[in-house]
Order: structure tokens, then sequence, then C-alpha cells
């Protein structure tokens, strides 16, 4: 069992240093935030293509808004009366919404209005800062502006609860991935170094916690094989921050995956199984038994990746369109309207438009209703074979393999542990890698085969699953049959199914079925789909110039607005309509300025 290399998660220090690194020194003129005495840059995965990495940074850092100044000369004068009001404060931020009550992820989500993320960000600036000055004042003398600290003011400091605090008061600064990872490991380097802080159970469950959320790996499966040395007792949460690290160093590639690498030039985090075998080990090596919801978890990290470029297809591209001031001479459905010169949209000083136009659609191969049957040859050789087939090669994705082989190994006992059954949901993360990599035959080889040899009926997070990847290559024949089959087994539409079948038919441009189609949920299954698809309906109508189709739907739309409950209605159904009838973007003014945004005008006349 190898751990992590270099290059291919970030990297963590460790706890203590051999060598006292050089730090940026804080100007005591004025008042410095969190992020701006940052002492390196944030690591971003190996072989990842950057447009600007500054740019990038200097953008995530503009979205944590973390500006909790604080004024570094009077804590450094009055060091010996802050100390202990930072203690009392730090014991205050690290409490869920700092005492004053509330449930977490309650009803509507309404308790984040007691969370005072100023207040927390504050508290934080000023620990860092105390603890930076101990770091720097390590074997030099206290000058004397500054009044002296007690040695037991400094214990109390950095006692093992205090900074436990601190680091629970970090998670809940709402910062980015990756300042939060640089930040947890510049704190674990200054502690470290100071040499002060006993490492607890309690503080080395909670630094498992910060790293796991930083996706800080490396740091993570140390810290589990700390604990396992000094025979902590095992929790179940420390290997769920442990999954929760591969997850969120994951993140980079859910969002920028650079899809012209092949997937063996991805960054290795895209292949966590490495990382999964040494948790699997530490569990094994501490009497904890692996039981099928932990393997789920397990299973996940191969989904939490994002999709690959055999899974990824551009079917549309978004122009600017000049405006010929003289005369429209543009085929629309309707004549573009003269609108004001501020609902005019402007690029490189030249009136313009958004409009939508259609690309090609995928190759023949990557849709199955059009190779069902049919043999596919296979690249580089003169071998033809079944698509099913082709997908079950090893060299089709080296990271589907693998997840496949880890959920077998978990089947058969993994590193020691007893054979663990795999339920619905196992199967169901199955499909959405499978998907994610481009193996829809695969899928539907699952769904159709494997679970019921399994004795697992399907239900409709699983059919969900199978439709989302259909939309993603446009094959409305397949998708039309998986939903015959998921009415004839008894199960509901979703938001997910009509989202789906929607996203399908707009994918192939045939926005008049797709505006039916969500009727037709809606008044047969009582199922509507999130306000980002009615959006996504209008805009590929404008964009297009279908003018009089957007109408329509911008008619359904008004339809909704004067629905009513009666006694026949459930109350889910209702909340879900009156959170579509109060959504701003659904409201009358927001569609008359989604239109003019394309250069059309939605007057008094189109609304009843």
């Amino acid at each position: 069992m190898t751990g992590p290399t270099k290059g291919s998660v970030r990297q963590s220090s460790q706890f203590v240093t051999a060598q006292r690194p050089s730090i940026l020194h804080i100007n005591d003129s004025f008042s410095r935030t969190m992020i701006g005495v940052q002492s390196s840059s944030p690591t971003f995965p190996q072989n990842a293509t950057l447009s600007s990495t500054a740019s990038r940074i200097e953008s995530a850092e503009k979205k944590i808004l973390f500006q909790a100044t604080i004024d570094v000369l009077a804590l450094r004068q009055n060091i010996t009366t802050a100390l202990p009001t930072l203690m009392k404060n730090l014991d205050k931020a690290c409490r869920f919404n700092q005492g004053k009550g509330g449930v977490p992820n309650g009803p509507n989500n309404s308790s984040f209005k007691k969370w005072d993320i100023d207040f927390v960000r504050q508290t934080v600036a000023q620990y860092e800062y105390y603890l930076k000055y101990f770091y720097e004042n390590l074997n030099e003398s206290v000058d004397d502006k500054t009044a002296p600290v007690s040695r037991e003011m400094k214990e109390f400091f950095f006692s093992p609860e205090t900074t436990q605090q601190a680091f629970v008061a970090l998670l809940r600064c709402k910062v980015p991935t990756n300042v939060l990872s640089q930040k947890i490991r510049e704190w674990e380097r200054y502690i470290g170094s100071v040499g002060m802080t006993k490492m607890t159970d309690s503080l080395s469950l909670s630094m498992l916690e910060a790293n796991g959320k930083a996706g800080n790996v490396g740091r993570a499966i140390q810290l589990l094989s700390l604990r396992k040395a000094r025979d902590f007792t095992p929790k179940t949460s420390e290997f769920i921050h442990a999954i929760t690290a591969i997850d969120a160093a994951s993140l980079y590639l859910r969002r920028n995956r650079n899809i012209f690498l092949s997937e063996n030039k991805q960054p290795k985090i895209d292949d966590p199984t490495r990382w999964l075998d040494a948790i699997l080990l530490n569990m094994n090596q501490r009497n904890v038994a692996l039981t099928t919801k932990m393997a789920n978890r397990m299973l996940n990290a191969f989904a939490r990746t994002g999709r690959s470029a055999k899974m990824t297809h551009f079917f549309y591209r978004v122009l600017r369109q000049p405006i010929d001031i003289e005369g429209d001479h543009e085929n629309d459905e309707m004549s573009l309207e003269k609108n004001s010169s501020h609902d005019t949209i402007t690029f490189q000083n030249r009136q313009v438009r958004p409009r939508i136009k259609m690309r090609p659609p995928p190759p023949y191969h990557k849709i199955p209703s059009q190779v069902r049957g049919k043999l596919v040859r296979k690249p580089g050789s003169d071998i033809k074979q079944l698509k099913l087939e082709r997908e079950s090669d090893p060299d089709w994705s080296p990271v589907l393999t693998s997840a496949i082989l880890f959920a077998d190994s978990l089947k058969q006992g993994a590193c020691g542990h007893d054979p663990v059954e795999l339920d619905l949901i196992s199967y169901s993360i199955l499909m959405k890698v499978c998907v994610n990599r481009g193996s829809l035959w695969r899928a539907m080889h699952i769904i159709d085969e494997v679970m019921p040899a399994n004795g697992i009926e399907p239900d409709i997070m699983a059919y969900n699953t199978l439709l989302i990847g259909l939309s993603k290559v446009g094959d409305v024949p397949t998708m039309k049959e998986y939903i015959r089959q998921l009415l004839s087994n008894g199960l509901h539409p979703t938001k997910e199914t009509i989202e789906a079948s929607i996203d399908s038919l707009l994918n192939l441009g045939d926005v008049g079925n797709a505006i039916t189609l969500c009727q037709d949920y809606f008044n047969q299954y009582s199922v509507l789909p999130p306000y980002t698809t009615h959006l996504k309906i209008l805009e590929m109508t404008l964009g297009r110039g279908l003018v009089f189709e957007a109408k329509r739907h911008v008619s359904f739309i008004q339809q909704l607005w004067k629905w009513e409950q009666n006694k026949y209605h459930s109350e889910e159904f209702s909340r879900m309509l009156k959170l579509t009838q109060n959504n701003p973007n659904l409201s009358k003014e927001a569609l008359q300025k989604l239109f003019a945004y394309f250069g059309y005008t939605l007057d008094e006349t189109d609304f009843f």
C-alpha cells in the first residue's frame, strides 16, 4: 500500500517541522485581512491546464469577501487583555450559530440568519495574528512596546482545547476549498513549530475534519495513522472525514476538468483507489467493521470527479450577432423589436444580440439507439465488437475499470474485511460512474440485468441517473423506452425525470416538443421541472428566433401563476407550485427583461 505521491494531490505539511520557514511579516501601520497574509499560492492538481493561475486565485479571493480587518497595533500593545477576550470569542465562534440556537439543515434552512460570519471571521483573524506573533517571536526577546505574556496564558493559548476551537471556527468562516487548504497547512506548521500543543483525541479528530473539508488527502491519511498509533478510540466520523477529503480534492476536476486530456494524464485524484485502500486498511487494523453504508461512501468517490470527454458534447454555441441599424434582414419567426438603448447589448462598441446556433449531433457511436445490435470498430485495430463489449474493455476507461474492481473487492472482502453486500444505492452509484465515463450501455446493463439478478428492483433515482446520461447525448428514443418502463413499474416521475427529458429535446433543438412535454408532465403526473429549465426553454427559443414558441411557454407559466390549491392536491405538490409562483426569476418583470435581452418585447397584450 502506497500513500499519495508528490503532485498527485495537494500535499500538507507535517505537524512538526525541522526547519523554520519564512513567512510574510505583518505591517503594523495598517490592518490586514486573513487572506492577505498567505505564505504561498494554493496548489492545484498536477497536469491541470489553467489559463491564468493568478487570475483564478484573485477571483477566488474576491469570492471569499474575507474582509475581517483587525487593529494590529492595538492587539500587539494590549496582548495581555486581548488574549482572554479572544478565548471567549473563540468559544462562541466555534458553536453553531454562535450559540444562538437553530437547527442545522432545518426547515427552509432559516437558521442561517443567526449565523454571524463577520464575527467568526474577525475572531479567526485575531487568532491567526497571535499564532503568527508567537511563531515569529519563538526564539526572540519581546520588544518594549509589547506587554509581556505570562507562561500560563501562552500555554492556555496553545492548549488542545483552544486549538480545537480555532479549527472548528475556521470551518465556519465559509471560505473556498483551496484557501481553506492553505490556511490549515499554515496553522499546523506554526503550531508544530512552537511545540506547546499536545495531540489529544478530540484535537486530532477536529484536525481530521478540517483537513477533510479542505481536501488535504495526504494529511487526512496521516492523521488516521496517527490516531491508530496512539490507540485513540476509532470513530465512524473520522473515516467519513477521510473520504470527504477525497471528495473535496476532486472539486477541481468537477469544475475545471480538461476534457482534451486522456484519463491517464488527468490528476491522480481522478482514480482514488489507493486512498480508499488506505482507509480500508486503517479500519481493519483498528477492528472497525465495514458496512454497506460506508462502502457506498467510498464508491461515491469515483462518481464525484465529474464527466470525462466521452460524456461531453456541445450541442449549440452562443453567438454575438451585430444588429443592422438600418434594417434587420434576419429571417426570424418575428422581426426584431426596436428596443431602447439601455436594453441593447453592446460589445466592442457595437450593438449586438445573442443568438444560438445548433451544432451537429454527437457521433453515432455515442448514441445507444443508433448502435443497437451493430458492431463498432475498436480504435487502432480491425476488431469489431458490440458496444457493450467495447465499453467492458479495461482500456475504455481505466477509472471505470478501477471502480468496478473496487466494488467487486468489497463483495469478496477487501483489505481483510468481511464481504459486503451491495444494495440499490451501490448499483445506482456504479451507474453514475458509468454515465460519467460515457459507458451508457454498461449503465443500461446494470439496471436491466445486474440489479434483477441480485434481487434488486430499480427505483426512480436509478432511472433518473440513466435518463440524465442519455439526455447528454440526445438519445430521445432510448429515453422513451425507459420512461415507459419506469411507469409500468409503478414509479412516479420526479423533477429530475422531466428535466432530463426536456434537456434531451432542447439539445436536439426540438423546442416545440419540449414545451409540450413540460405541459403534459404537469397535467398528467403533477410534476414540474426546476425553474432553471423554464429559463432554458425561453433562452433556447429566443436565441433561435422562435418568439411564438417562447410566448407559448410564457402562457403556461401564467397558468401556473393562477393555480389555486384544492383538497385533491397533496402538500408536497402545493409547496412545489407555490415555490414556482413566488420565484422572482419567473416573475413578469424578469420575463420582460429576458425578452429584452434577446431583442424582443413582451408587452401587456401577452399577459392575461
